[in-house]
């Protein structure tokens, strides 16, 4: 039991009355909490000033140098928020961002700040669809430079269950994305920001009913990416991320189809010669050769000659994975 103090009230005909009880307040314990209660509190607080000590130190944002992207309008953006009018805000931030896009990396922190906030603010009028594409790819920025414990992370991560909660089941997320996809490629172009980052968003809904078809749609947001803008945009990494994390998925998975789809994937996002490319064809190949068709014994015979091939062209002679294809293959053969 806590220590606590019996609150009582004096009557001349009953005598004294009890009323409740009150946690004595110390400096120590300024909420008066119980013992036990103060105790888990001060744990908290304790694993979040040593999760602190590990998150990354960011690199310097360059807002310093473009003064006038937190003017007028800036302020304007921020009175309508703190006074609760998030639709006259929203067109205001959305502006503001736009400036911010258009002279700061897409990864600098004041950028990622700011379309948190206008994720934020999508929420707030009732845009989850759009509130859900901004966070999930504000969310992965803000993992990497902060770190994944950081509260601005952990804000993003909230924002993101916040956005889900308002749409519902997975299968209503995926159909709700896919329209707002449809509408922005309509209205702004396939390769508008908006379309690529909902696009990125829509394959990670789509992984619960199809892996094959979330792959898809990540190759074709690739490239989209990358036409619009450019393979080191900070934006196209995180498709590209997303599409080597679902590859990861895939193969975890085991699935023929699966694994199948994310070699093809990996040959897209890593190249055909690459050793993460290389190992996924000689996992597929052995799938393939543990099944009891013979057409599937022979596709794994060819894909084996084939991998074995690029290993001898772009690997040392003793390499693990070069002398582990060329065992697969005699086995087979």
């Amino acid at each position: 039991m806590g220590r606590y103090r019996i609150i009582t009230l004096s009557s001349s005909l009953t005598g004294s009355r009890y009323v409740g009880r009150r946690f004595p307040v110390r400096a120590d314990n300024p909420l008066g909490l119980d013992k036990k209660t103060a105790a888990l509190v001060a744990q908290a607080e304790a694993e979040e000033q040593e999760a602190a000590k590990s998150w990354p130190e960011p690199p310097p944002s360059q807002l310093a140098d473009h003064p006038e992207l937190r003017g007028e309008r800036y302020q304007e953006a921020e009175d309508y928020w703190e006074f609760d009018f998030p639709d006259r805000a929203l067109p205001v931030y959305e502006e503001v961002l736009a400036a911010h896009e258009a002279v700061l990396p897409a990864d600098d922190t004041a950028t990622l700040q700011l379309r948190q906030r206008v994720a934020e603010a999508y929420l707030a009028v009732g845009r989850p669809v759009a509130a859900l594409a901004l966070l999930t790819q504000t969310q992965a920025h803000l993992r990497r430079v902060l770190g994944p414990t950081h509260p601005d992370t952990r804000r993003a991560r909230d924002g993101m269950t916040n956005a889900r909660s308002q749409l519902g089941l997975s299968r209503d997320e995926a159909k709700a994305l896919a329209a707002e996809l449809a509408k922005l490629e309509r209205t702004l172009g396939p390769d508008h920001p908006k379309a690529l980052r909902t696009a990125c968003a829509l394959s990670s809904a789509l992984l619960i009913n199809s892996v094959v078809r979330a792959l898809e749609v990540l190759q074709e947001t690739l490239d989209r990416a990358e036409r619009a803008l450019g393979a080191d945009h900070p934006d196209t990494s995180h498709v590209r991320e997303e599409l080597i994390r679902t590859c990861e998925l895939a193969e975890y998975r085991g699935k023929p189809d699966d694994v199948r789809a994310a070699a093809r994937a990996r040959e897209r996002a890593q190249g055909p010669d690459a050793p993460e490319t290389l190992t996924a064809l000689c996992n597929l190949a052995r799938l393939l050769a543990s099944s009891r068709r013979r057409r599937r014994r022979g596709e794994a015979v060819e894909l084996l000659r084939d991998t074995l091939e690029r290993c001898e062209r772009t690997l040392r002679p003793d390499d693990p994975l070069t002398a582990d294809v060329r065992r697969q293959l005699e086995e087979l053969s």
